[in-house]
């Protein structure tokens, strides 16, 4: 019997992306699976318990196909990536990108898994890749800033030449109606949007940015896709500029947490926003992050549901 929870809520209805396959796709972000820690906005002495939960609710609702917007660790570290297969039994299809904690960088003295290894684990073959789950065509970058050969430098996001050049290949032959391009950091949109709101609240906050974001923006308008999906900034957003809608992922560690049920098919999408906690859990998380920026945004941000609608 499907918990009451987990009937949720409409975030938006989009007139994209289209298929006359009806399709469900699970899309989850920000899991931040931590073995050894505790506490902090991110309710690290949960993550294994909310886990659990995306699991559930995923399999729960019959879905064609599951996708994790980055961040599935805390650190990085071998062991959180063991911990999290072992905890993420989802029965459909799954496929996952890296977020910026994913990957290894210069300034964390920890031993990360290889990217190589990531890729093996988590995509059908490598990164980027193409997948086909139902009637949608998804579409994973890596924009995180390290090779196989160099940790990077920063956690800003990045996506070079090459992945650019193997994106505009890759959707020459794709329906934009029924395309997503998946990637964990923020186009200028949603980071604008993110600015806007952090500098009215009483706190301050940051995240890390992108760095040289137009040329995939200018390729993905070009290419009308349908969707773009992120995650990162663990608020939910839909921002649209420059002919592209970025759909934002909420955090399953840090408040709201939740995944996101998107429901396509020939009218267009119904997003769903599933929470993976009850009251309890709620209460618990804001507790330990009312002093974080983006859990005020989540706030602010469930309080306008729909987001955006389309079928209005």
């Amino acid at each position: 019997m499907t918990d009451r929870r987990h009937r949720g809520q409409v975030l938006a209805r989009l007139e994209r992306p289209t298929t006359t396959e009806p399709t469900r796709l699970a899309v989850l972000s920000d899991v931040h699976l931590a073995t050894d820690a505790t506490g902090t906005w991110k309710v690290y002495h949960r993550t294994e318990r909310h886990l659990r939960a995306a699991v559930e609710c995923a399999n729960e609702r019959d879905v064609d196909g599951v996708l994790v917007a980055g961040d599935l660790t805390r650190n990085g570290v071998p062991a959180e990536f063991d911990r999290f297969d072992d905890l993420a039994a989802f029965d459909p299809p799954t496929v996952a990108i890296p977020g910026n904690h994913d990957f290894p960088t210069t300034f964390d003295e920890r031993t990360s898994l290889p990217i190589p290894a990531f890729e093996a684990r988590y995509t059908p073959g490598g990164l980027p890749f193409r997948v086909q789950i139902g009637g949608l065509a998804v579409f994973g970058l890596d924009s995180h800033a390290a090779t196989p050969d160099s940790p990077a430098e920063t956690w800003d996001g990045r996506i070079g030449d090459e992945q650019l050049q193997w994106l505009d290949d890759a959707l020459t032959d794709a329906d934009p109606e029924s395309t997503i391009v998946a990637l964990h950091h923020n186009l200028p949109a949603t980071s604008d949007l993110y600015e806007r709101y952090s500098a009215e609240l009483p706190v301050e906050g940051g995240v890390p940015g992108f760095a040289d974001p137009q040329p995939l923006v200018d390729l993905l308008e070009a290419r009308d896709v349908a969707v773009t999906v992120t995650g990162h900034l663990h608020f939910p957003a839909v921002e649209r500029a420059d002919g592209i809608t970025e759909l934002t992922v909420p955090a399953v560690s840090s408040f709201p947490h939740a995944l996101l049920l998107l429901e396509v098919d020939e009218r267009g999408t119904t997003v769903r926003f599933l929470p993976l906690t009850d009251a309890e859990g709620m209460v618990e998380s804001v507790a330990h992050g009312y002093e974080k920026d983006r859990v005020l945004l989540s706030a602010a941000q469930l309080a306008s549901f729909p987001l955006v609608d389309d079928f209005a």
